[in-house]
């Protein structure tokens, strides 16, 4: 049976009624694995029609982060339709965050927004981001057997399985994709950084990347008595953690910066160095053998090694990793 007629006969038999089960996802960022995703959703008997919707992501950060495991878990009770019945409750890497404000009447969690909208047979819904509140809508329509549309302004389509749960669910604004499979499992080693980015048309200035406008020029300091910048190694995160470490021998603080660099051919996923002198942090590159860094480029996170700063780190490349590029 074609996801088309599927949709068809489940609006049929329950008239834009949640479906009940569960299913595991492979997660994948710019093509790479990062980790799994279940989504499970459970109905009680009538008459109470309540139902909760449990999402959980278990995504390891990438490197240059410490590679450590990140899980954000979203606990929603709504009713039959998908709509909130109380404020959804989220949970990240074991802290439960303060409940975001009530929501309208008819308003549907995020995380359910595909599985209503597949339930419905498309057309338009309120939904919320349960963690920061953001609203907005979420809207579909079938195309060619699989819903399209955008949900909180972001482009999606998915397909549906036979038990009205999502087969495949692609975000191309983020190059992120959730693929059932029950067999999943968060990957061991952390995904690597060095991802090819989309850049601006030949002779356009770039503007911004993930919400960030370029860095500025580095402060013109004295340089004198730092070492020379080369390449310590075959990745440009081993590289820069040697330079940060040659520079911490001289007795100068040095820091670890990971974002998106032009490389002469193009914008790619990078990691350097920052130095502080008098003047400021300034920025150097071993990959590009630059004292200071030059531009353009955006960073996104720095850390010092430190595991606050490397997990905060990992949670902002994560959420730019996907982006769609440099605008």
């Amino acid at each position: 049976m074609s996801a088309l007629a599927l949709l068809l006969a489940a609006a049929l038999s329950a008239p834009g009624e949640l479906p009940e089960g569960a299913a595991r996802y492979r997660v994948e960022l710019s093509g790479e694995v990062v980790g799994v995703a279940d989504l499970r959703t459970a109905c009680s008997a009538p008459p109470s029609g309540r139902c909760t919707v449990t999402w959980e992501a278990r995504l390891r950060l990438p490197a240059g982060s410490g590679g450590a495991l990140t899980t954000r878990r979203v606990v929603a009770p709504v009713d039959r339709r998908g709509e909130l019945a109380g404020a959804p409750a989220v949970t990240v890497d074991g802290r439960r965050l303060p409940a975001t404000r009530e929501r309208p009447a008819g308003t549907v969690p995020l995380s359910a927004a595909e599985l209503v909208l597949s339930a419905r047979g498309g057309g338009c819904v309120a939904a919320v981001e349960e963690e920061t509140g953001r609203s907005g809508q979420a809207c579909a329509r079938i195309e060619g057997g699989r819903l399209r549309g955008q949900v909180l302004g972001a482009a999606e389509e998915w397909t549906v399985g036979e038990d009205g749960l999502p087969e495949r669910v692609e975000l191309p604004g983020q190059r992120a994709r959730y693929l059932r499979d029950g067999a999943a499992l968060v990957p061991a080693a952390p995904p690597s950084l060095e991802v090819r980015v989309a850049g601006p048309p030949e002779g356009r200035e770039p503007s911004r990347f993930c919400g960030r406008p370029p860095d500025g020029p580095a402060p013109g300091a004295d340089l004198s008595g730092l070492p020379e910048p080369r390449p310590d190694g075959s990745r440009c995160l081993v590289q820069a953690e040697a330079y940060a470490a040659r520079v911490l021998r001289t007795g100068r603080p040095a820091r670890i910066a990971l974002g998106v660099a032009h490389d002469g051919e193009g914008f790619v996923w990078h990691a350097w160095v920052e130095v502080w002198t008098r003047l400021g942090w300034v920025p150097v590159d071993p990959a590009f053998g630059q004292l200071p860094a030059r531009g353009p480029r955006f960073t996104v996170a720095r850390h010092a090694a430190d595991p606050a700063g490397l997990a905060e780190a990992g949670r902002r490349i994560l959420a730019c990793w996907g982006r769609a590029g440099v605008e």
